[in-house]
Order: structure tokens, then sequence, then C-alpha cells
């Protein structure tokens, strides 16, 4: 058994003990940066059916503010994913680099506009600043 599970482990992923040593994926800025990536852009497409949703449900139902309220929730869940990335760390700006392309770009420019709303400028500059280190890759 353990000659078919050590297929599966490479001499990087053992300890000094030569038991596996795994990683959890959710700690790392990687995955940090793909999360908020994702929220974000998933999100427009998941607004636009659900106000629709709502609409046929209830046409009484202000619409708008259903919008409001997912928008809400979903820039401050994408935010508590990126808020540790340090663009100053060579790991995050790595991340930053594997996830560079326009959609990260557009996610970022939308929550910064959405941060700037609610006039959360401190949001608004680390945001700016993975969209610059973004935008240098691009080049």
């Amino acid at each position: 058994m353990d000659n078919i599970f050590g297929l599966f482990t490479s001499n990087e992923s053992l300890d000094e003990g030569g038991d596996a040593v795994y990683v959890n994926f959710k700690n790392t800025p990687v995955y940090w940066v793909g999360m908020y990536k994702k929220l974000i852009l998933n999100h427009i497409n998941f607004n636009k059916k659900i106000v629709k949703f709502f609409k046929e449900a209830n046409e009484e139902l202000d619409v708008s503010e259903v919008k409001e309220a997912g928008e809400f929730v979903v820039y401050n869940r994408a935010w508590s994913y990126i808020k540790d990335i340090d663009v100053d760390n060579k790991d995050h700006i790595d991340a930053i680099e594997k996830y560079c392309d326009e959609y990260l770009d557009i996610a970022l420019k939308l929550g910064i506009s959405f941060f700037e709303q609610l006039e959360e400028y401190e949001k608004c500059a680390l945001l700016k600043h993975i969209l610059d280190k973004s935008q240098k890759f691009l080049k």
C-alpha cells in the first residue's frame, strides 16, 4: 500500500522523518488572489441571475436593494481573501503574476470602485498597489 501512495509524493513533500507534509492551500497568497478574482468575476453573472429570479418571484420587491446587498456581501468576502497580500513579499508577488491578466485587472478595478463609494480608502489603496503590480506583468 505504501508503494502505491508513494507514487503521489515527492522528496520535496516529505519532512526529515520521511513523513508526508501537506500544505494548507487556503493559507497561501495564490489562493487569496485566485479567490478574490473568482468571487468578483462570478458575482457579476450570479447577481444578474439572482436579480432576475427575485424580480420574477415578486414584482413588488425592490431588486436594487437585493443587488446592493449581494454586492456588499461579495466584495467584502472577496476582500477577506486579498487583504493579506503584501506587494513587497516575493511569494505574494508571484501569486499576483500567476493570476495576472485583464480579468484580474477588471476585478481589482471593480473592487476599487466599490470601496471608493463606501469611502473605504485603505482597501482601495491595497487594491491599487496590487493592480499596479499586476499591470507591470502585462507589459
